[in-house]
């Protein structure tokens, strides 16, 4: 499992998160992850997303997410209140 931090809010017209062009991923080896083939994980802030890395020749590395698994996650053991 790879988890790659994107900004949600930057994405193109089909939806997927534009990654190559943020500054935070100046480092990051896309081509090495992509041939991993490994679940991948998207995460903004307390956000995450499940999806996979693509590459388009005009924009360059994009993560292609599905959507519909934002937010569905549960984590254990349960967040406790401390008073």
């Amino acid at each position: 499992m790879i988890t790659l931090k994107a900004d949600f809010n930057h994405v193109d017209a089909l939806g997927r998160l534009r990654l190559e062009d943020l500054r935070m991923h100046e480092q990051t080896p896309f081509v090495e992850i992509a041939s991993k083939r490994q679940p991948l994980i998207f995460v903004d802030g307390e956000d995450m997303v499940r999806g996979e890395l693509v590459h388009d020749r005009q924009l360059g590395w994009m993560g292609k997410v599905d959507w519909s698994t934002q937010d569905l996650w549960e984590s254990y053991p349960p967040a406790v209140a401390t008073g």
